[in-house]
């Protein structure tokens, strides 16, 4: 006992009992800590080096489209905050006559095809009150973006910016050659070789409170009002009225396009997505405008769909597809397939860990109570936590000393019976 007391109770070379943390210890592992943090708040920061910016135009699903500064999530809140149900749409299919409004910013420079027009005239006049919002694509939010990042940049990213920037203006202009010069697309015109114009002043129903200083919307393309002499032999009609509701020195930026043939209904064609897509509405001007244009969709609470399409626009079906009936379609819905996914992971793991332990069932062996030297072994664990020696020392002398008082008791009894 003594002995195995004692070795528990050795005075380590730092100066503590045995057992316990030496006194250099704690400071060596703040030491290191503080190193790991430096290493890694550098490496963050050089890590910025190798974030992309996400380039998902026209789209609002997913956490990529969500984060993109083309995206159209920003625009689909607004909705949602004028009390609109919004969801999404990649085909122009019977599903959309559930809709009140569809919003579709296309990824592709060229015009709607005519199949596609006669579907959505379709259904503007299968209903009341629908409005279809198309808004040009000829604008991209990425190099806006890296033009504003650059002058906060720190002086060892302002290169890596730049080449940001100018490869976001190369990828553009490429696209940007799909459009073509000129071309009657019953809704409007499209003129491509048209100089580039910043717009500083606004006329029409929306300019009502805007502050042009303020805005940054730019003019490449037009989107024009078509007339007679745009139309060929075999083009369908131009559409009964148009009625600018924003425009700059006689550039549309906002058009309304109805018909008798669409009953109620309507086109809102915007020139371009640079004042309604997700970066530029970080501009406050521009938010007063989307709302503007929410605002002219109508009072009564509908069903908003936004169409994503890249190029050659979306499919026309006369009929859903077979698997828009699976019942697992609700996986391609945002975020219900990320919550399923990672509940079903968790599920897994719970299943794992409350699983049986296959093969024959045994009793695992006991540890004996009895063991003494088990109860020395703890009581030096104690002693040396106090990280005390001197108050071990009183407590083993205190020990002896009543082990050697009831020895003699043991011993007198025993020479005198």
């Amino acid at each position: 006992m003594n002995a195995a007391t004692a070795s528990a109770t050795t005075k380590s070379p730092s100066g503590g009992a045995s057992g316990a943390a030496p006194v250099w210890l704690w400071p060596a592992v703040g030491l290191l800590a503080a190193v790991l943090l430096v290493i890694v708040g550098y490496g963050l920061r050089g890590g910025v080096r190798n974030e992309t910016l996400p380039d998902g135009y026209g789209r609002r699903r997913g956490t990529e489209n969500v984060r993109s500064a083309s995206g159209t999530s920003v625009l689909a809140e607004m909705f949602k905050a004028a009390g609109h149900r919004v969801t999404n749409a990649s085909r122009l299919s019977p599903r959309l006559n559930e809709s009140d409004i569809l919003v579709w910013a296309p990824d592709d420079f060229e015009p709607p095809t005519t199949e596609q027009r006669e579907f959505l005239e379709e259904w503007l006049g299968s209903g009341s009150g629908r409005v279809l919002i198309y808004i040009g694509r000829d604008y991209d939010a990425a190099p806006d973006y890296w033009d504003h990042v650059l002058p906060t940049a720190p002086p060892e990213d302002q290169d890596e910016v730049r080449r940001r920037r100018e490869f976001a203006k190369v990828a553009y202009k490429g696209r940007r050659a799909e459009m073509p010069d000129q071309q009657y697309a019953r809704w409007f015109t499209v003129r491509r070789d048209k100089p580039v114009k910043k717009v500083t002043s606004l006329e029409g129903k929306w300019a009502a409170g805007i502050d042009p200083k303020k805005i940054n919307i730019v003019l490449r393309g037009r989107l024009e009002i078509p007339a007679p002499a745009d139309k060929g032999t075999a083009d369908p009609e131009i559409p009964a009225d148009f009625e600018p509701l924003l425009r700059s020195q006689g550039d549309m930026l906002a058009t309304r396009v109805t018909d008798p043939a669409w009953g109620d209904g309507e086109v809102i064609v915007l020139a371009n997505g640079s004042w309604v897509l997700n970066y530029p509405l970080v501009n406050h001007e521009h938010r007063k405008l989307a709302a503007r244009l929410v605002n002219e969709c109508g009072a009564a609470v509908g069903k908003v769909t936004f169409i994503e399409s890249g190029p050659g626009g979306p499919p026309v079906l006369d009929r859903e597809p077979s698997d828009g009936d699976s019942p697992l379609a609700f996986m391609d819905v945002w975020p219900i397939n990320a919550i399923i996914i990672h509940l079903t992971i968790l599920g897994i793991v719970l299943c794992l860990a409350r699983s049986p332990i296959f093969g024959r069932p045994r009793d695992l062996p006991t540890e004996p109570a009895a063991d003494f030297g088990k109860h020395v072994a703890a009581l030096g664990e104690l002693l040396a936590r106090t990280q005390d020696r001197n108050y071990a020392q009183g407590r083993l002398l205190h020990y002896r000393q009543l082990a050697k008082r009831e020895s003699g008791k043991s011993h007198r009894k025993a020479n005198n019976p």
